[in-house]
C-alpha cells in the first residue's frame, strides 16, 4: 500500500532535469531526517568545547547548594585553620603557657649540655618510641634499640615500622634541622608540591615563637601531606626539631613522651597551642626526672667501679647511660674490648647491682641499667 496511490506526475525543465510534482515534494520533505536537540546528542569531535558546562558527576559547592539538599547535620567550620593573624592572636592569649613551656624546655637544653655524650641518643630513642605509638606502629623503647644497634626483630615485628622509628629517633638529635634545609632533612625531592606549600606556612609564621611556629607547622604538615603514618611521623619529628632551633645542646622539643596531647588535632588555634604548650610542658617534664635518675646511676656506677681494673667498667657505664637495652655485641663495639673482656665486667656490674639481666636466657642476653627506685 503505497502513501500516495497513483501515477506521479513529473514537469520537465531545461537541461534535462524534472522536478517532482506536488504530492512527491511533500513526501521527500516529511520523510527528511528531524533536526535533533543538540543538548542531547553525543558532541562531535569538531565541537568546540564550551566553558560553561559542569560537570554532572562533580558535586556543587556549598555556596550553591540548595538548602533543602543539605544533610540536616552540624556543619564544621570550613576557613583556613592556619591563619596567621590567629595564630599570633592565641600566642598572645598563652603567653604564660608559653613562657612555662620554653623555661622547661631552656632546662632540659641546659642538663644535657652537662649529661654523658650517649643521654641525648637515650632521650631520642624514647622519644621516636612514643611517636610510633602514636602513629600506630607501637614500637617500644628496647625493640628499637636492638633495631639500631643489631637490625634484630623478631618475626612477627613489622621491619617497616621499625625503619620509621629508626629514622625518627636519628633525626632528633643528628645532623642539620629542618631550617638548613626541609627536603634534605625529610629525604624528598626540592620540585615538590608540598614544598612550595610548606614555604608559605612558614613565610606566614615569621615573627612568631619557634614553639608556636613549630606547632603552626606541625599542624600545616599534616594538611600538605595527608594523613599517612610515615606523614605524621614526619611532622612531629620536623616541629620537635624545629622548635627546638634556638638551643645550644642539639636537643629536640619533647612532644610524646609526656602522652600525646600536644599532637592531638582539631579545634580552634588557640586550643591547639594550649594543648602544644601542655604536652610539650608534661614531655620535657618526664624526660627531666628520667635524666635526674639517669645521671644519679651514673655517679653511682663510676664511684663503684672505680676501684676495678682496666677501662671496661666505665665505658660499659657510658653504654648503658646510651642504650636502654645493652647487648653483649653492642657492648663490645662501644667499649672496643674483647666479647671475653665485656661479658666478665658485664657479670661484675650484675654482682655489684649496678645493672640486670632481662631475659633470663642463656644465650642472646640483654642488660639495662638499675636505677634505684
Amino acid at each position: 500500500m503505497t502513501m500516495f496511490p497513483g501515477r506521479v506526475k513529473t514537469t520537465r525543465v531545461a537541461m534535462g532535469r524534472t522536478l517532482p510534482s506536488a504530492p512527491q515534494w511533500w513526501y521527500a520533505v516529511w520523510m527528511k531526517r528531524p533536526q535533533l536537540d543538540p543538548d542531547e546528542t553525543l558532541p562531535s569531535l569538531y565541537d568546540r568545547e564550551s566553558a560553561d558546562d559542569d560537570l554532572w558527576f562533580a558535586p556543587c559547592s556549598l555556596d550553591e547548594e540548595e538548602p533543602s539538599l543539605r544533610a540536616p547535620l552540624p556543619e564544621a567550620d570550613r576557613k583556613d585553620l592556619l591563619r596567621a593573624a590567629e595564630w599570633r592572636r592565641a600566642e598572645s592569649a598563652l603567653a604564660p603557657e608559653l613562657a612555662r613551656a620554653a623555661q622547661r624546655f631552656g632546662a632540659l637544653d641546659e642538663r644535657l649540655r652537662a649529661s654523658s655524650p650517649g643521654a641525648r641518643e637515650r632521650l631520642a630513642v624514647l622519644e621516636a618510641s612514643e611517636i610510633s605509638w602514636w602513629v600506630g606502629d607501637r614500637v617500644t623503647a628496647d625493640r628499637l634499640s636492638l633495631w639500631m644497634a643489631l637490625r634484630l626483630s623478631a618475626a612477627h615485628e613489622d621491619s617497616l615500622a621499625l625503619s620509621r622509628a629508626a629514622w625518627a629517633a636519628r633525626r632528633l638529635v643528628s645532623g642539620p634541622g629542618p631550617e638548613t634545609g626541609l627536603a634534605a632533612f625529610v629525604g624528598r625531592p626540592e620540585d615538590a608540591d608540598w614544598l612550595m606549600d610548606w614555604r608559605d606556612v612558614e613565610a606566614a609564621s615569621l615573627g612568631l615563637h619557634p614553639v608556636t611556629r613549630a606547632a603552626m607547622g606541625f599542624h600545616g604538615w599534616t594538611l600538605i601531606s595527608g594523613g599517612a603514618e610515615s606523614r605524621r611521623m614526619e611532622a612531629a619529628v620536623v616541629a620537635a626539631r624545629a622548635a627546638a632551633v634556638e638551643g645550644r645542646s642539639q636537643a629536640f622539643l619533647p612532644l610524646a613522651s609526656g602522652g600525646a596531647t600536644a599532637l592531638r588535632s582539631g579545634g580552634t588555634p588557640e586550643e591547639r597551642l594550649a594543648r602544644w604548650y601542655a604536652g610539650a610542658n608534661q614531655a620535657t617534664w618526664s624526660l627531666l626526672r628520667l635524666l635526674d635518675r639517669l645521671d644519679d646511676w651514673r655517679t653511682v656506677a663510676l664511684a663503684r667501679v672505680s676501684g676495678l681494673s682496666g677501662r671496661t667498667p666505665p665505658r660499659l657505664i657510658e653504654a648503658l647511660c646510651r642504650w636502654p637495652l645493652l647487648s653483649a655485641p653492642v657492648a663490645e663495639a662501644e667499649t672496643g674490648s674483647s666479647r671475653a673482656a665485656v661479658q666478665r665486667n658485664l657479670e661484675r656490674l650484675t654482682d655489684l647491682g649496678l645493672i640486670r639481666e632481662v631475659t633470663g636466657q642463656e644465650r642472646f642476653r640483654l642488660w639495662t641499667a638499675e636505677f634505684q627506685k
